[in-house]
């Protein structure tokens, strides 16, 4: 029996075992778990307490025991963003030759149609990767995140209806260090900055072990007085140098520092994104973010789409990341590639991160 390439199960099950694009903010900060994929279009947040700061209650010698609270938690539910990407073709691209394709002895238009299918399907994930990127970039400096969602005209700078998340309660974002000098300025103090940052996650129970820096602040630190006669000290580790080699995902360990008793790892990463015809950074170039691995999580809403009335299927829901389709448009001899994905990028407990711009 001959494999519809088109069939959404299939597809499904293709970009599964395609290798994932490495994303450094997603993977290492926001993971997805099992339970993180959603059979419904909605999506819950469990805010989770903070644990590890109350005291376990002493008792007399004849008492059994006293209870203590359970940790409690704190839900909302969010309707995620839709990203859908399309390309498509026609059967005149599929009847000529794909670029690198032997002239004599090439592929038939079916095998070209399932290149052009795959190589598509490869460029849309990867695009969604970016956006998933970019929501943890903002969730990390920003608490939260402000996406366009378009109509029409992608990347207009006007139309879009803007849809946006906060994970804090309140007109201000609470996740936000205040420091006196920036570290450009004479009188800085890096390393009481970062300690102070770290102590404010510690103080609350939270892991403060990471701290992610825009390429401005990576040059500044590594020219930093201090920073490089800790890095010289040979009787005391207080910092530790390591080989600035980048990673596949654009991230650089640049140095780890002992800031008075707490340990970090200090990451340069100057990966950008393309929105439209502008470039940026995803961690801007001034500012830090400390924080830990896992600090939060990437859930997934179901997607509903109505499938080919030709397979006998209505509206069908799948519970997945990423949910391709194909529509055939007969009259125009061609056809549409749409993935779907309905993602929230969002911490575990509030405000897991502490963001500042480091620099004036």
């Amino acid at each position: 029996m001959a494999i519809n390439i088109y069939d959404t199960y299939t597809m499904l099950e293709a970009v599964k075992i395609m290798p994932p694009r490495s994303t450094f903010l997603r993977d290492r900060y926001f993971p997805t778990a099992a339970e993180d994929i959603f059979e419904t279009e909605n999506v819950m947040i469990d805010y989770e307490d903070e644990a590890g700061n109350h005291l376990a209650p002493v008792v007399l010698p004849h008492v059994g025991g006293i209870p203590m609270a359970r940790e409690g938690y704190e839900t909302e539910i969010i309707n995620p963003p839709t990203i859908a990407p399309k390309m498509g073709i026609s059967a005149d691209q599929i009847a000529r030759r794909t670029p690198g394709e032997n002239v004599i002895g090439g592929l038939s238009p079916q095998e070209r149609n399932a290149k052009y299918l795959n190589g598509d399907l490869k460029k849309m994930t990867a695009a969604i990767d970016a956006t998933e990127e970019y929501m943890a970039a903002q969730c990390l400096q920003n608490n939260g995140y402000v996406l366009k969602q378009y109509a029409d005209k992608y990347g207009s700078n006007t139309e879009y209806v803007a849809k946006t998340l906060r994970f804090y309660n309140g007109n201000s974002n609470p996740a936000v260090y205040n420091g006196q000098i920036k570290w450009d300025a004479q009188g800085a103090d890096i390393i009481g900055d970062i300690a102070a940052m770290a102590e404010i996650l510690t103080k609350r129970g939270l892991p403060a072990s990471d701290m992610i820096v825009g390429s401005d602040v990576a040059d500044v630190i590594l020219q930093d007085a201090t920073i490089l006669k800790l890095l010289d000290n040979r009787r005391f580790i207080l910092a530790r140098e390591v080989n600035p080699q980048e990673q596949p995902d654009g991230s650089t360990l640049i140095a780890e520092i002992n800031a008075k008793g707490h340990n970090v790892r200090i990451f340069s990463y100057t990966r950008e994104y393309q929105e439209g015809s502008t470039i940026s950074p995803y961690i801007g170039a001034k500012n830090v973010v400390v924080t830990a691995p896992g600090c939060g999580r990437t859930a997934y809403g179901a997607v509903t789409q109505i499938e080919d009335e030709s397979s006998g299927d209505d509206f069908v829901t799948y519970a997945a990341k990423r949910v391709p389709q194909v529509i055939v448009d007969r009259n125009a001899n061609s056809r549409e590639l749409i993935v779907r994905s309905k993602p929230v990028v969002m911490p575990k407990v509030r405000n897991p991160y502490i963001s500042w711009q480091a620099l004036t």
